[in-house]
């Protein structure tokens, strides 16, 4: 191939470099690589003053062309020198020198050259000259840009090391709502659109409170910012089906992990336990076998399979370690990732005693489509979450991947009828704006045992908000406006303003 180059191609003869053009970008970048040194010397000999021909920018420009900048760096700064001694044009030379460490990333360097540049210009009496462009947007964008970057990532460092506030932000032993809208609602939304998930604390059997995100979809980590938590606060990561409003900010907390783990001043590896579907260890397979820069594993994963049982992670009971235990209970929900109905429900045991000195456990039915006997999976369970989904669609059929209302008021209804028992509905459609209050009345109505006595009702339905937290020891909830916690018997919904429900005491 050489000799073939030769013929059209001289190293020592710049006038023959025009058939550099005719090869193809590999084969060129070869031979100008390979020739360099002999391409220098005749450069320094050559004595082209005409713009057009000027052998210098012909091989100059080809390998800026060519993605070879350091190459070009040596062109032009021999050119540079050169005519600097022979007091020349200097000025283009600094320009394209500039060019060539600029794209090398070396800004600082690539500024003085467009200085030295915009001297030569003025001096040439160049008002609006390639340089004085150059100079412009990197004093006013590329430094600017590059401050804020640095500013930030200060900033990012500072956050990730600082100390845990999960203990005196919420504190123990309290589950919050984060769920607003469900489903891509909040991709699509005009107001305050919110959601999802709820972030769960609890006092493990060690005395530490452990925080404990379930179902993290849209803008879950910004709400949580928003309470004066961070990263560090979340220790555990519970995902009952694949869909992106139950794992949208999954990826961000991993990420964020993983700059913990390389960042934090204590030089220790965080490891997270995460609680998966079938769907969600398809989805997040690439990130479950994350390590830090030390080569330390970040992330535990452990699936969940309805019918069974967790009680251990890594050969830690979950009760020492968190202060509960998992129920695997089954959900009929598609998964995208899997193609089937792989979601699943949870029941969380925790180690919380209610007054009656039975533990207190909460219920989670995920996304599922109502089957007979599914309350029943939920009869020991004080507190249920569920997940509504809508109301419409299948007249007179239950809906095929949501419970619906008709599936709430069968699944409380089986649940546990006569026996006390707070429902939390989530997951509501926008189309639900300003009709959620009403929505949970009917479905709390219809639930009730039909015994016409109205002081006996034990059965209370409110629904969420990204507001809404409730203290397990006793199920109080948080009254809005005064942030004290009442019985959850006497809590009433204010949906006047529809973008946010109120809770208030109405004792």
């Amino acid at each position: 191939m050489y000799q073939l180059l030769k013929i059209h191609l001289d190293e020592n003869k710049w006038d023959s470099w025009e058939n550099l053009s005719h090869l193809s970008s590999a084969a060129r970048k070869e031979w100008i690589v390979k020739h360099l040194k002999e391409i220098l010397k005749t450069l320094e000999s050559s004595r082209s003053e005409d713009p057009q021909k000027n052998p210098w920018h012909l091989i100059g420009h080809t390998l800026i062309n060519d993605n070879l900048y350091k190459e070009a760096e040596m062109v032009y700064d021999a050119m540079f020198y050169n005519l600097q001694k022979a007091r020349g044009n200097f000025g283009s030379a600094a320009y394209y020198r500039g060019i060539s460490r600029f794209l090398q990333g070396r800004f600082k360097e690539a500024v003085e050259d467009f200085k030295i540049a915009r001297q030569y210009d003025l001096h040439m009496k160049k008002t609006n000259s390639p340089s004085a462009r150059a100079l412009n947007y990197m004093e006013e964008t590329i430094f600017p840009t590059r401050e804020i970057i640095r500013k930030n990532s200060e900033k990012l460092i500072r956050d990730l090391n600082s100390p845990r506030q999960i203990d005196y932000k919420i504190g123990a032993n309290v589950l919050r709502t984060i769920h607003k809208w469900n489903s891509a609602s909040p991709l699509f939304s005009h107001g305050l659109s919110q959601g999802g998930g709820y972030f769960l604390t609890l006092r493990s059997a060690r005395g530490d409170v452990k925080g404990i995100a379930i179902d993290p979809g849209y803008d879950f980590f910004n709400i949580l910012r928003d309470l004066g938590l961070g990263i560090v606060d979340i220790d555990a990561i519970l995902i009952t089906h694949d869909h992106d409003d139950h794992t949208e900010s999954v990826e961000g907390i991993l990420s964020l992990l993983a700059k913990y783990n390389d960042h934090n001043q204590e030089k220790k590896s965080k490891v997270m336990d995460i609680f998966g579907s079938a769907g969600v260890l398809l989805k997040f397979h690439g990130l479950l076998s994350a390590t830090d820069l030390f080569g330390n594993k970040e992330i535990n994963f452990k699936l969940l399979i309805p019918g069974n049982t967790i009680t251990e992670v890594e050969g830690a009971p979950l009760m020492q370690k968190y202060g509960f235990n998992l129920r695997i209970k089954p959900a009929y929900h598609t998964e995208r990732w899997t193609n089937q109905e792989s979601s699943v429900g949870l029941v969380i045991e925790t180690n919380i005693k209610d007054k009656n000195g039975a533990a207190v456990n909460i219920g989670i039915t995920g996304d599922s489509r109502y089957v007979e006997g599914l309350g029943k999976e939920y009869a020991d369970c004080q507190i249920i979450l569920l997940n509504i989904g809508s109301i419409e669609k299948e007249e007179g059929r239950h809906l095929s991947q949501h419970l619906g209302m008709l599936g709430c008021i069968n699944l409380l209804k089986e649940a546990r009828l006569n026996q006390p028992l707070l429902a939390i509905l989530t997951e509501f459609g926008e189309e639900f704006s300003g009709k959620r209050e009403i929505i949970s009345r009917i479905i709390e109505n219809w639930a009730q045992p039909l015994n016409g006595a109205e002081s006996n009702k034990v059965l209370k339905v409110i629904p969420a908000d990204v507001n809404l937290e409730i203290k397990l020891q006793d199920l109080s909830i948080r009254e809005s406006d005064t942030h004290v916690f009442f019985p959850y018997q006497t809590i009433e919904v204010d949906e006047s303003t529809p973008e946010l429900i109120k809770y208030k005491f109405n004792g």
